[in-house]
Protein backbone atom coordinates (compact mmCIF):
# COMPACT_ATOMS: atom_id res chain seq x y z
CA UNK A 1 0.00 0.00 0.00
CA UNK A 2 2.78 2.54 0.97
CA UNK A 3 4.73 1.58 -2.38
CA UNK A 4 1.53 2.49 -4.44
CA UNK A 5 1.24 5.62 -2.59
CA UNK A 6 4.58 7.01 -2.83
CA UNK A 7 5.01 6.23 -6.63
CA UNK A 8 1.29 7.88 -7.66
CA UNK A 9 2.12 10.92 -5.09
CA UNK A 10 5.68 11.00 -7.25
CA UNK A 11 3.91 10.59 -10.77
CA UNK A 12 1.01 12.78 -9.13
CA UNK A 13 3.89 15.51 -8.62
CA UNK A 14 5.60 15.16 -11.74
CA UNK A 15 2.62 15.44 -13.72
CA UNK A 16 1.88 19.28 -12.05
CA UNK A 17 5.39 19.82 -12.74
CA UNK A 18 5.41 18.58 -15.85
CA UNK A 19 2.25 20.86 -17.16
CA UNK A 20 3.39 23.79 -16.34
CA UNK A 21 6.90 23.58 -17.51
CA UNK A 22 5.25 22.02 -20.68
CA UNK A 23 3.01 25.23 -21.22
CA UNK A 24 4.83 27.99 -19.96
CA UNK A 25 8.51 26.76 -21.05
CA UNK A 26 9.33 23.66 -23.75
CA UNK A 27 6.04 24.68 -26.02
CA UNK A 28 5.96 28.50 -26.21
CA UNK A 29 7.47 28.14 -29.79
CA UNK A 30 3.81 27.44 -31.03
CA UNK A 31 2.44 30.27 -29.25
CA UNK A 32 1.02 32.58 -31.60
CA UNK A 33 3.11 36.04 -30.73
CA UNK A 34 -0.06 37.97 -30.28
CA UNK A 35 -1.13 36.40 -27.40
CA UNK A 36 2.51 34.64 -26.13
CA UNK A 37 2.73 36.74 -22.78
CA UNK A 38 6.17 38.90 -22.55
CA UNK A 39 7.60 36.49 -19.29
CA UNK A 40 7.57 33.65 -21.41
CA UNK A 41 10.29 35.17 -23.83
CA UNK A 42 11.92 36.57 -21.04
CA UNK A 43 12.38 33.49 -19.10
CA UNK A 44 13.44 31.35 -22.11
CA UNK A 45 16.33 34.26 -22.78
CA UNK A 46 17.27 33.92 -18.98
CA UNK A 47 17.08 30.10 -19.27
CA UNK A 48 19.12 30.42 -22.35
CA UNK A 49 21.95 32.55 -21.52
CA UNK A 50 22.25 30.86 -17.73
CA UNK A 51 21.77 27.01 -18.96
CA UNK A 52 23.31 27.30 -22.41
CA UNK A 53 20.54 24.36 -23.67
CA UNK A 54 21.47 24.60 -26.76
CA UNK A 55 17.91 23.29 -27.70
CA UNK A 56 16.50 25.80 -27.44
CA UNK A 57 18.17 28.02 -29.53
CA UNK A 58 20.15 25.73 -32.24
CA UNK A 59 18.54 22.64 -31.95
CA UNK A 60 19.12 19.41 -33.92
CA UNK A 61 16.95 18.63 -36.61
CA UNK A 62 14.96 16.03 -34.78
CA UNK A 63 14.24 17.96 -31.87
CA UNK A 64 11.06 19.50 -32.77
CA UNK A 65 9.62 16.32 -33.20
CA UNK A 66 10.28 16.03 -29.37
CA UNK A 67 8.69 18.86 -28.70
CA UNK A 68 5.56 18.37 -31.00
CA UNK A 69 5.27 14.76 -28.94
CA UNK A 70 5.39 16.81 -25.64
CA UNK A 71 2.52 18.78 -27.32
CA UNK A 72 -0.11 15.61 -28.54
CA UNK A 73 1.31 12.89 -26.36
CA UNK A 74 2.88 14.36 -23.00
CA UNK A 75 -0.18 17.27 -22.29
CA UNK A 76 -3.23 15.63 -23.04
CA UNK A 77 -1.57 12.44 -21.30
CA UNK A 78 -0.89 13.86 -17.98
CA UNK A 79 -3.97 16.50 -18.14
CA UNK A 80 -5.84 12.99 -17.92
CA UNK A 81 -3.96 11.13 -15.66
CA UNK A 82 -3.71 13.60 -12.57
CA UNK A 83 -7.75 13.17 -12.03
CA UNK A 84 -7.44 9.50 -13.21
CA UNK A 85 -4.70 9.24 -10.35
CA UNK A 86 -7.34 10.87 -8.16
CA UNK A 87 -9.99 8.46 -9.15
CA UNK A 88 -7.66 5.64 -9.30
CA UNK A 89 -8.50 4.67 -12.96
CA UNK A 90 -7.15 1.14 -13.46
CA UNK A 91 -5.82 2.49 -17.09
CA UNK A 92 -3.48 4.65 -15.35
CA UNK A 93 -0.82 1.98 -14.82
CA UNK A 94 -0.47 0.79 -18.45
CA UNK A 95 -0.81 4.75 -19.47
CA UNK A 96 2.26 5.96 -17.03
CA UNK A 97 3.92 2.54 -18.56
CA UNK A 98 3.98 3.88 -22.16
CA UNK A 99 4.13 7.49 -20.82
CA UNK A 100 7.68 6.52 -18.77
CA UNK A 101 9.20 4.60 -20.80
CA UNK A 102 8.81 6.99 -24.35
CA UNK A 103 9.95 9.75 -21.73
CA UNK A 104 13.01 7.76 -20.84
CA UNK A 105 13.65 7.25 -24.03
CA UNK A 106 13.17 10.79 -25.57
CA UNK A 107 15.39 12.52 -22.51
CA UNK A 108 18.12 9.65 -22.54
CA UNK A 109 18.41 10.95 -26.26
CA UNK A 110 18.67 14.44 -25.21
CA UNK A 111 21.20 13.79 -22.42
CA UNK A 112 23.54 12.39 -24.58
CA UNK A 113 23.13 15.01 -27.00
CA UNK A 114 23.66 17.72 -24.09
CA UNK A 115 26.37 16.08 -22.96
CA UNK A 116 28.23 16.17 -26.19
CA UNK A 117 28.32 20.20 -26.36
CA UNK A 118 31.73 21.40 -25.87
CA UNK A 119 30.84 24.77 -25.08
CA UNK A 120 29.14 24.38 -21.85
CA UNK A 121 31.27 24.84 -18.66
CA UNK A 122 30.98 21.92 -15.95
CA UNK A 123 28.67 23.67 -14.05
CA UNK A 124 25.99 23.77 -16.95
CA UNK A 125 26.27 20.47 -17.72
CA UNK A 126 26.80 18.74 -13.89
CA UNK A 127 23.91 18.85 -11.76
CA UNK A 128 23.23 21.89 -10.86
CA UNK A 129 22.38 22.83 -14.74
CA UNK A 130 21.24 20.89 -17.32
CA UNK A 131 23.01 17.41 -15.96
CA UNK A 132 21.08 17.87 -13.10
CA UNK A 133 17.56 18.65 -15.13
CA UNK A 134 17.50 16.28 -17.82
CA UNK A 135 18.70 13.80 -15.23
CA UNK A 136 15.83 14.51 -13.13
CA UNK A 137 13.77 14.64 -16.06
CA UNK A 138 15.03 11.13 -16.84
CA UNK A 139 14.28 9.82 -13.46
CA UNK A 140 10.97 10.98 -13.05
CA UNK A 141 10.35 9.02 -16.48
CA UNK A 142 12.10 6.53 -15.09
CA UNK A 143 9.66 6.23 -11.71
CA UNK A 144 6.22 6.24 -14.16
CA UNK A 145 7.39 2.93 -15.99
Amino acid sequence: MLPDLIHHTTVFMNGLTKTNSTTAFDLTAYYPIQIKPLWMSSLRDWYISTYGDRFFYNAPAWFPVLTFLELVYHLPLTLWAIPALLRNDPRVPLALLVFGLETSLTTLVCLAEMLSWEELTSVQRGAQGLGGMYGGYLAAGKCCA
